[in-house]
């Protein structure tokens, strides 16, 4: 099932580990070991990551921005005491 999440700044510890999570429930978006990351010979290894802010809905292995000017239904923020606040 998709759920949609909002995503948080990025964190690099140690220059090795990145992770970015969703800001609203904490469920884990990206999580790299940057020692594993390979890349041609003068480009940046940086993994990408989700511009902070960004809806990204997961669906299993699956994960993309969703455009929209109000909470998805199917948002980690959105329950059903909020839902109805939110389309009134």
């Amino acid at each position: 099932m998709a759920v949609t999440h909002i995503a948080a700044p990025h964190i690099t510890i140690s220059d090795r580990f990145m992770r970015q999570r969703c800001g609203w429930c904490g469920e884990t978006l990206l999580e790299y070991d940057l020692t594993r990351v390979a890349v041609l010979a003068g480009q940046d290894p940086t993994p990408a990551t989700w511009p902070t802010g960004a809806l990204v809905t997961v669906d299993g292995n699956a994960s993309w921005t969703a455009e929209a000017d109000r909470l998805p239904d199917d948002a980690c923020a959105v329950n059903p005491l909020t839902l109805a606040s939110l389309t009134t």
